[in-house]
């Protein structure tokens, strides 16, 4: 099923999951081309996120490791598991546990 969704509305807007717990935000967007068309395959929600729309999860790392603060942590919500009611509150429609976690940590190797 193909829908069209003005995403700008809900860009730094909170995210529940079924339970009502509270995920993080919605910060990044993940999607492909196909042909002339950007599909959307999933979406960040949480701080990590925030700092991947930045491009900053290394140095998120880095500056968490400054300060005692440990991984920045989110989710990653596949796009059909995400609700846009009219209200302009995202929803996912899966528990935080069935979620894949995302965090901005220290790459491999370094």
């Amino acid at each position: 099923m193909s829908r069209v969704i003005e995403l700008q509305r809900y860009i730094g807007k909170p995210v529940r999951d079924a339970d009502g717990k509270d995920l993080g935000h919605l910060h990044e967007v993940r999607a492909h081309r196909e042909g002339a068309e950007l599909l959307v395959h999933e979406f960040v929600v949480g701080g990590a996120g925030l700092f991947e729309r930045f491009s900053v999860a290394q140095l998120a790392f880095e500056v968490g490791f400054i300060f005692g603060i440990g991984r920045v942590q989110g989710f990653v919500v596949p796009w059909d598991c995400m609700e846009f009611p009219e209200d302009g509150k995202p929803r996912c429609t899966r528990r935080a546990s069935e979620l894949k976690r995302f965090s901005a940590e220290r790459p491999e190797g370094k």
